[in-house]
């Protein structure tokens, strides 16, 4: 766990019943988690004698486990916007001296699930909303997409904020900016699409009116947009990548390590698979400045992946600073089939030319 300068929390919860509300603003209005770093975690429940208790979802007070004293962030803007930081660990730093793009995703898929502790939808492992549980419903994320400006390096502390908002019928979006902490500077953004999926059917299936309820009661009650620009890249197409590819990586297979609670490989996994098909001379000379990833299929172990990548072309239209960047597409799919498990898009920047304009 990120226990050196991490943010801790203070949460204050009212009584019992807390959970079982769907108005926000009423059922939240004592929760407060502040961070604060280099200090011990302090959690008081009112009416209660136990300084360490928290309510579940039936009213019923427990004790905190280290790990929820430990891994909360804060809540601001009415609880609306949650924010977390993180140092970076030496096992997290690549070749550059600077974090992975994979750490970067896991930072914000940690961020997204640690909200979810902290609004008290942890059951069985996992942060799902009660109604969505109730009816065997899931979150599974459709697409993501990150840009990253400069990467923090070894030791540094990242602020990541987030906040969520609906997208359509079966969908919620989870926005978010990454900070320096010790600077303020926003050193990347992000977003990602989460679809409301049926565990049993494996179907997606439309926000009912209780779900909406729920979910919308911690979203910003306006709409509120990381990539607000017009023609960003969050959005854009990803077309099928057309083969022969130029570059490719055959036959990946998941380790163990790999698998998340469900048994599938875990998201950031196909972070890495992407990048297995770029070519060593690429990656020695440049970093990822965008990427974006489209989940298609899951995959489990025993599976066996082919990555394929080619250059796409249409860089000037992206980005019109595009001196030194190269473009790729990329398809991830099933060995010896045509059966897409993931489509992505990524954007290289030359690493000399970035020393350069510093």
């Amino acid at each position: 766990m990120f226990c050196v300068h991490a943010a801790a929390a203070s949460i204050k919860l009212v009584p019992a019943q807390c959970h079982q509300h769907h108005n926000f603003s009423s059922a939240w209005k004592g929760v407060n988690c502040t961070a604060t770093v280099g200090r011990p975690t302090s959690y008081s429940v009112p009416h209660q004698q136990n300084d360490h208790a928290t309510m579940t979802g039936s009213g019923v007070t427990s004790e905190m486990t280290l790990c929820e004293k430990m891994t909360f962030g804060s809540f601001e803007n009415d609880k609306t916007v949650y924010k977390e930081s993180f140092i970076i660990r030496s096992s997290q730093v690549g070749v550059n001296k600077t974090a992975t793009v994979e750490t970067i995703a896991s930072l914000l898929q940690e961020t997204a699930c640690n909200r979810g502790i902290c609004l008290g939808w942890l059951a069985d492992g996992f942060p799902i909303p009660p109604t969505m549980r109730k009816h065997g419903l899931t979150w599974v994320t459709s697409r993501v997409h990150i840009e990253m400006y400069k990467y923090p390096a070894w030791g540094d502390v990242v602020e990541i904020e987030l906040w969520s908002e609906p997208d359509g019928r079966i969908a919620t979006r989870l926005d978010s900016i990454i900070r320096n902490l010790s600077t303020g500077e926003v050193i990347g953004r992000s977003t990602r699409k989460l679809l409301m999926m049926n565990k049993d059917t494996r179907k997606l299936q439309k926000i009912t009116r209780e779900v909406r309820d729920e979910i919308l009661a911690p979203c910003t009650n306006s709409p509120r947009y990381v990539f607000a620009e017009e023609n960003n890249q969050s959005l854009k197409k990803i077309s099928k990548l057309n083969k022969p590819a130029d570059y490719s990586h055959l036959g990946l297979k998941p380790r163990r390590a790999d698998l998340d609670m469900n048994n599938h490989v875990n998201n950031v996994t196909y972070y890495s698979w992407l990048l297995q098909g770029i070519p060593q001379d690429i990656v020695d000379t440049h970093e990822v400045e965008a990427i974006t990833i489209e989940y298609r299929q899951e995959c489990q172990y025993g599976d066996s992946i082919d990555s394929l990548v080619s250059t796409e072309v249409d860089i000037e239209s992206l980005n019109p600073i595009s001196e030194g960047r190269l473009q790729f597409l990329h398809l991830l799919q099933f060995s010896g089939t045509d059966h897409e498990t993931n489509r992505g898009r990524t954007v290289w920047r030359n690493l000399q030319k970035q020393k350069m304009q510093k």
